[in-house]
């Protein structure tokens, strides 16, 4: 795995890192028991039933996971009765994040049935979503949704089900006791302290100390972790930079057109200039067109012309 580093070293480790939650979630062999742990959490808080196994069928690889760009999802395993569970972590986002958990859900579900194969062969496909920022103004912290009829909420089917996390909005002790222990250790800014205080209420935490400290332990893998943190933080700054000269622009403008009216305008034309950014930077990291419409709203002609 590489030379070994100080873990001491480590001031602030993120815990929502993708690289290592795919080493977390998928390494086979060590991370099943952790995952189903999960999973399970998410069922209860949700008044769902729990699932005895789970089968990874992303497994964590070293080599293939390194310079990974995109996936369309980070976990993906199958349960003992046959469903599929899709995880998602997203660390930014906006308004169509929606849409793409459908879309992405939608792939997983079209990919259940071979040609030929009857209907009655699918199975559901439970998608989890883990959002690092706000989706909406409520104050659900997990929220379920289900296709039911919108007159007497009878269940149409229970092949769609997608969580939703919002981590912004966790507060302590506000959920079902298992969740609360995993959103604790997502949300942690300190998380080798969080680990060894919930380790002592669930067991499985141990497991996940074990993978996190094998994780810091190796260079390589936190070489590719830096490469992340690196990015997203890039990202990041962009982003505050584009909203900031949105605003700015706008308070401009108000000045002469009246200061309601000049934030507003501002504001949209900041976010339009976000887009734009965004796209021409992820198009210079050679990712996928489609993923990129997908993320920004733009046509793939406006990004061809960036």
């Amino acid at each position: 795995m590489g030379k070994k580093i100080n873990t001491k070293q480590i001031k602030y480790f993120n815990p929502l890192n993708d690289y290592f939650i795919r080493y977390l979630f998928t390494d086979k062999g060590s991370s099943e028991s952790i995952l189903l742990d999960f999973i399970n959490s998410i069922m209860i808080n949700a008044n769902m039933k729990t699932f005895r196994s789970v089968e990874i069928l992303t497994p964590f690889n070293l080599k293939k996971n390194r310079n990974l760009k995109e996936t369309i999802v980070d976990v993906k395993c199958i349960t003992q009765n046959g469903s599929v569970v899709i995880i998602e972590i997203q660390l930014q986002g906006n308004s169509r994040f929606p849409e793409r958990i459908l879309y992405y859900w939608s792939v997983n579900y079209s990919k259940l049935l071979k040609h030929g194969e009857r209907y009655d062969e699918l199975t559901p496909v439970i998608s989890i979503n883990l959002l690092n920022f706000n989706l909406d103004k409520t104050k659900n912290i997990h929220s379920c949704y289900m296709l039911y009829e919108m007159n007497n909420k009878k269940l149409l089917t229970d092949h769609l089900q997608i969580h939703i996390i919002e981590l912004k909005k966790f507060k302590k002790n506000t959920l079902s006791k298992d969740l609360n222990y995993w959103l604790k250790i997502f949300t942690s800014k300190n998380l080798e302290a969080s680990m060894s205080e919930i380790v002592k209420e669930k067991p499985i935490m141990e497991e996940v100390q074990k993978k996190y400290n094998n994780f810091v332990k190796s260079k390589l893998m936190m070489m590719e972790y830096e490469k992340k943190e690196a990015y997203l933080y890039g990202n990041q700054i962009m982003l505050d930079e584009e909203r900031r000269l949105g605003i700015e622009e706008g308070i401009k403008k108000g000045k002469e057109e009246g200061i309601r009216e000049g934030i507003e305008q501002g504001i949209e034309k900041g976010i339009e200039q976000e887009k734009y950014s965004l796209a021409k930077n992820m198009k210079n990291r050679n990712m996928d067109i489609n993923i990129i419409s997908e993320l920004t709203g733009l046509s793939m002609e406006e990004i061809k012309k960036l």
